[in-house]
């Protein structure tokens, strides 16, 4: 399906929209300097880059980014992505880049307004539907536990990138002491170094099961020997059930 972008060469408008269906793989969209994104996938589920972190979006959530984050999307399977640009003038919006929980009403008004897009406060219509969204968006819960963040320190970042190795193997092949590498974590991702592999397991699963993968798939995936295993730890990371995010 060929990208629809709303039209940009009339007056500049408030709110104006974005609607591609991908195939699997990487994806940069429009990130025109000025304007916030709220990123939403009607269908399927993908993941987003940034120099902060990475954040999983799986359906009934969706991506904030404020103006000036560069970013990069990769979707895991077929996904029919919807986004809406705000304009920073816009002011009252979220800060920092974070996944909402979408509810009912807010899905819908968001698919709404892609399709009627572009927005400008000067028509009164268009003001109280920017209105409503504005206050949705505000009120909308943020869902921690989906995003990963990322630590700076060169060693640190190395070590996210050998996940799968023993610690002392993967300590020695960096060159930082368990100590070292745990309060590196500590102090720039807020989590210890076994906390962060945990989550990132774990949305790797949200990934694999969106994607289709059973629940004992995934479990394998992710190292545990029984689904029941896996089912509690993934519990007790993220909240919810495994079968939550089955496809």
């Amino acid at each position: 399906m060929r990208p629809i972008l709303s039209d940009m060469r009339q007056a500049e408008p408030d709110v104006r929209s974005y609607a591609v269906t991908h195939p699997a793989g990487p994806l940069v969209p429009p990130q025109a300097p000025g304007w916030h994104q709220l990123i939403y996938a009607s269908t399927g589920v993908l993941t987003a880059w940034t120099e902060a972190g990475t954040w999983t979006v799986p359906r009934h959530r969706a991506l904030w980014v404020p103006a000036g984050i560069k970013h990069r999307l990769e979707v895991v399977h077929r996904t029919s992505l919807r986004t809406l640009y705000l304009a920073d003038h816009l002011g009252a919006l979220p800060t920092g880049t974070r996944v909402l929980d979408l509810p009912p009403l807010l899905r819908e008004l968001v698919l709404h307004l892609v399709a009627v897009a572009p927005l400008t406060v000067a028509e009164p219509a268009h003001a109280r539907l920017i209105a409503v969204l504005r206050d949705l968006l505000t009120e909308s819960r943020v869902d921690g536990a989906l995003v990963l963040p990322l630590p700076v320190d060169r060693a640190a970042l190395e070590a996210t990138k050998r996940m799968e190795l023993p610690v002392p193997l993967l300590c020695n092949e960096i060159g930082i002491s368990r100590r070292t590498l745990e309060r590196r974590f500590l102090d720039e991702t807020g989590m210890t170094f076994g906390q962060w592999r945990r989550r990132a397991r774990m949305l790797a699963a949200v990934r694999e099961l969106a994607a289709g993968a059973t629940v004992a798939a995934a479990a394998q995936g992710s190292g545990y020997a029984t689904p029941s295993a896996f089912s509690a730890a993934f519990r007790a990371e993220l909240g919810t059930s495994p079968s939550k995010w089955s496809a």
